[in-house]
């Protein structure tokens, strides 16, 4: 093939052209580089935008400190969004599954829910959950640690922690939780380097550290050369407290050990319990609230609200037995019927929420129920029902078999039951006591007084 010779000006002319194309080329390197680093975060999103995660912030750890970094959703603001859980492999070493199915896969629904109601930073109403605020943003007072273990519900353990903030607030200290293997946090969302700080952090945020960055990277100095605290010399020079991370609140578990006003008084212990929880749930991760969403638009189809009238209804069956009289399925369906006539709403059709983890709950309670009811049941119930053991509860179980997914399943169960007006609890269950708590001291304030609740087994620990 025979090539034409260009002539002396044209090899001029693409000489000036190619070096013109080359100092472009740099300087969209050097422009791209620039926006990399600065923006990070935004590309990841882009890449992201079919994955499960791309509207919750992360938070991670970095040499300079603990850093949240807000991934931005491609979708529009004005829609509401929800998770798209990934499928992932599940424990089955523990206990004997159901099914064989080792892969756990959860649906997801293009109708995203919305909550009425806002969890993402209301404001603190109680005395005592104003108090525990300030006593958490004392960045004065020191550190003791709460040891949070393995062992029983979430529900209980949101109570010990409860319970860990008065005992440190007697001795003028500060609560940090400690358990980088906390098996109510979701392996999949949770930050592992975040957890070994505390677990809390992934979906309470704003409960435990308040004293800015530069805190949290001297502790993470501290754990990392295992030394119990800092010389003066490497602290900032504006006055802060020497982070003594040796002190440990005493049990929460032992009753005997327990701050001295809610030992001298029951009534402290409900009013302080309210309190404390009024203040975990001010402000709690948007992975909770998506969770919520999520669910909220498998449950109502098409429509993106709860109904208006929505009856939450708890029952806590399985190993309960051991602690009070578990109600049968008829006293649920009467208290709703009571709760229908006071209001003054037909018996004959009801929308109810069934709060439950436990399918025999569920079997019994839709057996006793009116013909006319529209019954709603936790997603808990229909999507981790496969790795919960053959016999007994063991939610514990099922959450560590699901690498911690029931316990972000179970909040944001939690938090569709709260956007009911209407409730039948049983008080002696933690997590019946978790939703009147948030009942009596987050709705009612705000809506004036617009919830009624029946309780068919009273009772504290």
């Amino acid at each position: 093939m025979r090539r034409q010779v260009p002539s002396p000006r044209e090899r001029g002319f693409r000489t000036t052209t190619q070096d013109l194309v080359k100092h472009v080329l740099v300087l969209c390197f050097l422009a791209m580089c620039c926006v990399t680093m600065q923006s990070i975060p935004h590309l990841q999103n882009a890449l992201d935008a079919s994955c499960c995660s791309h509207d919750i912030p992360i938070l991670s750890t970095a040499a300079s400190g603990v850093i949240v970094v807000p991934r931005v959703s491609p979708k529009k603001a004005t829609k509401p969004s929800c998770l798209q859980h990934l499928p992932f492999q599940v424990n089955a070493s523990r206990v004997k599954l159901n099914q064989s199915n080792s892969l756990l896969s959860q649906p997801w629904t293009q109708h995203c829910g919305r909550l009425r109601r806002s969890w993402n930073n209301y404001e603190l109403l109680s005395p005592l959950a104003i108090q525990i605020q300030q006593h958490q943003s004392t960045c004065s007072a020191e550190l003791s640690t709460f040891h949070v273990d393995n062992a029983f519900g979430l529900g209980s353990h949101l109570y010990m922690w409860s319970q860990a903030v008065c005992n440190a607030q007697e001795s003028g200290h500060r609560v940090r939780t400690h358990n980088p293997v906390w098996l109510w946090m979701d392996q999949a969302y949770c930050d592992a380097d975040t957890a070994a700080l505390s677990p809390l952090l992934c979906y309470f945020p704003q409960a435990e550290f308040r004293c800015g960055l530069d805190e949290l990277q001297r502790i993470q100095r501290m754990e990392q050369a295992s030394t119990l605290s800092l010389p003066s010399s490497s602290l900032p020079s504006q006055p802060q407290p020497q982070l003594q991370l040796q002190r440990n609140v005493s049990n929460p578990r032992q009753e005997h050990l327990r701050c001295q006003k809610i030992r001298n008084d029951p009534a402290y212990l409900t009013e302080f319990r309210a309190a404390a929880m009024e203040y975990l749930f001010h402000r709690i991760s948007p992975v909770i609230i998506q969770e919520a969403q999520r669910q909220v638009g498998l449950l109502f189809g098409g429509a993106t609200a709860v109904p208006k009238d929505l009856i939450a209804v708890h029952i806590r069956y399985g190993d309960k037995f051991w602690e009070m009289d578990l109600a049968p399925a008829s006293e649920y369906t009467d208290a709703v019927t009571a709760l229908l006539h006071r209001s003054g709403r037909n018996n004959r059709t009801a929308a109810i929420y069934l709060s439950t983890e436990d399918p025999r709950a569920v079997d019994e309670f839709l057996k006793a129920a009116e013909p006319g009811w529209e019954v709603y049941v936790d997603r808990t119930v229909t999507e981790l029902n496969d790795y919960r053991p053959v016999k007994g509860n063991r939610a514990s179980w099922t959450t560590r078999n699901t690498k911690g997914r029931a316990g972000l399943v179970a909040l944001g169960s939690l938090l569709v039951a709260m956007e009911a007006n209407d409730f039948v609890l049983t008080t002696k269950s933690n997590w019946s006591r978790l939703m009147n708590e948030l009942r009596k001291n987050v709705l009612d304030p705000r809506c004036g007084n617009c919830t009624r609740m029946i309780d068919l087994r009273p009772g504290e620990w």
